[in-house]
């Protein structure tokens, strides 16, 4: 069982050690990084069973700007001296699973089933946004340059609204 303080911590009474954020900046990137390659095979999927041209160019637009940020990652790695290590990232392939159960399986039209793979991608949108807010705050406490996260925070956030103005064309 974890140990747990008398009184509760304040965030300045937490103090980590440099080794210690390394090791969870690494972590971190490792989720996002093998999360990202799993998502690969889902856009795939998801824009073959997509009805609306719209949403099928999003997607593609989203599977390149994917790997983009791949190879991007890939820089993160080497400019730290690191390679990526093999993570779980069962929560992404849970809700990917949940997805496509959803959007394939349920016996929906093409027009539902639009709306759905536009929900599901917003939300997986917002989570590669966290998992670069928090790269960069790490990147920042570890004395790394955190403006090799700009660009994929950047176009993750790009992604994410162009996905909400097409949920919000498509359902209005």
């Amino acid at each position: 069982m974890a140990d747990t303080p008398e009184a509760p911590l304040t965030p300045k009474d937490v103090k980590f050690e440099n080794d210690h954020l390394k090791k969870m900046f690494l972590e971190h990137l490792n989720s996002i990084y093998f999360g990202k390659q799993h998502l690969l095979d889902f856009f795939k999927e998801v824009e073959l069973i997509s009805s609306l041209q719209q949403l099928k160019l999003a997607i593609d637009e989203l599977r390149n700007d994917t790997n983009n940020q791949i190879l991007q990652m890939d820089e993160i790695y080497r400019s730290i001296h690191k390679a990526p290590t093999k993570t779980s990232v069962l929560g992404m392939k849970a809700m990917t699973l949940e997805a496509y159960l959803t959007v394939i399986k349920s016996g929906k039209t093409p027009v539902e089933r639009d709306v759905f793979i536009l929900f599901y991608l917003q939300i997986i949108e917002g989570i590669e946004i966290t998992y670069f807010k928090v790269l960069k705050n790490l990147a920042k406490a570890i004395g790394y340059s955190n403006t090799f996260l700009d660009q994929p925070f950047d176009t993750a956030v790009e992604n994410k609204l162009l996905f909400e103005a097409i949920y919000k064309e498509y359902i209005s």
